[in-house]
C-alpha cells in the first residue's frame, strides 16, 4: 500500500478489519491518516502490534483477517494499542456455509484456437511430459528402490550429471554463440526437458525416470494405508506419468 510514492507505516489486512497493524515502531502522537479520517496514537505502538481505528465499547468486537478474533475488556478510543490486557479471545460460532454449486462457463473465445505441445492419455487427460515412476508400497522397500535408481539411472540415460546449473549455463552460451539477443536469452527454456542432458537415452520418448520413497506402509492402520494408497495413486495417475511399477 503506497501513498504519494511513500510506503505507509501501517496496514489493514482485510477491509472488514477495525484495527491496523503497525509496520514499524510508531511513537505516541503519531498522526494516522486512514479511510478519510485522521487520528493520533494514544500510546507508542511497536512494529507488528495493532491499534484501533474506531471507538470500541466494553465487549466491542475486534476483527482481523475479516473475522472476529476478540472482544475488548474495557472501552477503547480510536488510536489505542491493542494488547493482551485489554483484549480477550473470541470467535464466531461454527456454522456450515451455503454450498455453492452454480457455475458459469468462462469466456474462452480468446484462447479457443490456442494449442500447446502435449498429448492425450487414454483416460481423457492431457500430458506435457512422459515419465516413469518407481514407487514402493512399503517403506521397507526404500533401499531396494534406491538400489534400482543407482543401477538404472545412468545406464538408461536419465542421471542428472550436475546440480550446479552448469547445463543451463552451457545452453545459454550455445544460444548466445548462435546469435541470440538479450530478449531471446531471457526467454530461453531452461527446463530439464528442453536441455538434452543425456543424448544417449535408451527410450527417447521417455522424459525421465523418478524413484520415489516414503516412510509409510508397514504397521499402520487401515486409514493410514488408505491415505497412502490415495497419495500414491495421485502420483501414478498424473497425466505426465506413463507408467509406474510398484
Amino acid at each position: 500500500m503506497t501513498r504519494d510514492n511513500e510506503r505507509l507505516p501501517f496496514l489493514q489486512i482485510h477491509p472488514k478489519d477495525n484495527v491496523l497493524v503497525a509496520l514499524s515502531d510508531l511513537p505516541a502522537g503519531f498522526v494516522v491518516d486512514f479511510g478519510g479520517q485522521q487520528f493520533a496514537l494514544q500510546q507508542p505502538v511497536k512494529a507488528k502490534h495493532k491499534f484501533t481505528i474506531t471507538d470500541l465499547a466494553v465487549d466491542g468486537e475486534v476483527f482481523m483477517y475479516g473475522v472476529l478474533v476478540g472482544k475488548v475488556n474495557v472501552a477503547l478510543s480510536t488510536g489505542e494499542l491493542i494488547n493482551t490486557e485489554n483484549l480477550r479471545h473470541a470467535a464466531e460460532d461454527f456454522r456450515l456455509g451455503e454450498r455453492k454449486i452454480e457455475w458459469q462457463k468462462p469466456d474462452v473465445s480468446a484462447i479457443a484456437d490456442r494449442t500447446f505441445d502435449g498429448f492425450h492419455r487414454s483416460n481423457g487427460t492431457v500430458g506435457t511430459a512422459n515419465h516413469w515412476l518407481v514407487i514402493p508400497l512399503v517403506f521397507c522397500e526404500n533401499r531396494n528402490v534406491l538400489t534400482l535408481k543407482s543401477a538404472l539411472e545412468d545406464k538408461l540415460g536419465y542421471r542428472v550429471q550436475s546440480s550446479d546449473y552448469s547445463s543451463e549455463v552451457d545452453e545459454l552460451i550455445r544460444q548466445f554463440r548462435s546469435g541470440a539477443d538479450i530478449a531471446q536469452l531471457l526467454d530461453a527454456d531452461l527446463s530439464p526437458t528442453a536441455i538434452d542432458r543425456q543424448p544417449n537415452r535408451v527410450f527417447p520418448n521417455v522424459d525421465g525416470v523418478k524413484f520415489l520413497n516414503h516412510d509409510m506402509g508397514c504397521g499402520g492402520t487401515r486409514m493410514d494405508s488408505d491415505a497412502l494408497c490415495g497419495l500414491l495413486a495421485g502420483y501414478i495417475t498424473h497425466p505426465n506419468v506413463a507408467g509406474a511399477p510398484c
